[in-house]
């Protein structure tokens, strides 16, 4: 499970929900977008096209302060569970596995903190060309230890997007014709069920009804990398901390 797959994951749910709001209409779409006309889920969104609702979900989801991820993936073979809580301001801290592997990941301000198991680094020095030898020395270095990424990494462009809540739902202007199907609960919430076709893949998104129009799932099937994503814990406190000091390894100590 190197850096890249992690990237993969959280990239695909970011890159997934912003390809669901985006401003784009499809009056298709729009004239199917009805639902049940007796509902209270069709009377909430009562009048408004699949992308405007998306487009609802997608602002009322860059307003909120904190929320939880949960789900999983297949990216380049693997199938990797995940869950993250994620503050506004860019803080979040959250687990990754894969197989035998783990890692959890924490991100405070500008600093990212990371650590695995031996699996997780077994894996991440393999793919990095290490030795076995050299991969042995990691683990030992690293065993029960958090790695601090080097601070030009920790503000690169590709740092973990469940971090940032504005990246996860940035605007999308290209055109996004979404469907409408037929209305559905999630964890007892009413919700109402928007398909997109992005390739191969078909993305789902599950908007709530009831109180603020939050995204409340998410689904790929199909294509490279299938997956499903459930938010939840809306405006719940998140509080992250850096870990202590001594549990720290420095990254200058691991250049040659």
């Amino acid at each position: 499970m190197s850096k890249r797959t992690l990237m993969a994951t959280a990239s695909l749910c970011a890159t997934a929900v912003m390809a669901l709001t985006a401003c784009g209409s499809d009056k298709k779409a729009e004239a199917k977008g009805a639902g049940g006309s007796g509902s209270a889920t069709a009377e909430a969104f009562k009048g408004l096209a699949p992308a405007q609702i998306s487009e609802k979900a997608r602002v009322a989801m860059t307003k909120l302060d904190s929320f939880k991820v949960k789900g999983g993936m297949s990216t380049d073979g693997q199938h990797m569970t995940f869950e993250f809580s994620v503050a506004k301001k860019g803080d979040c801290q959250g687990t990754f596995t894969t197989g035998a592997a783990s890692a959890e990941i924490r991100q405070v301000g500008d600093s990212a903190y990371m650590k695995g198991d031996e699996k997780f680094w077994q894996q991440m020095g393999s793919e990095g060309g290490s030795s076995s030898k050299e991969t042995d020395a990691l683990i030992e270095m690293l065993k029960g230890r958090w790695f601090k990424m080097p601070a030009q990494d920790a503000k690169a462009d590709d740092k973990f997007p469940f971090c940032d809540i504005g990246t996860m739902f940035e605007k999308d202007e290209k055109d996004s014709h979404l469907t409408r199907k037929a209305d559905t609960e999630v964890n007892g919430t009413p919700a109402v069920t928007l398909t997109g076709k992005d390739g191969a893949a078909t993305q789902t998104l599950l908007v709530a009804a009831k109180g603020e129009p939050y995204a409340l799932r998410m689904t790929v099937e199909g294509g490279k990398e299938p997956g499903s994503f459930d938010f939840s814990a809306f405006n719940e406190p998140v509080t992250v901390t850096a870990p202590p000091a001594g549990e720290v390894m420095d990254p200058e100590k691991l250049k040659g």
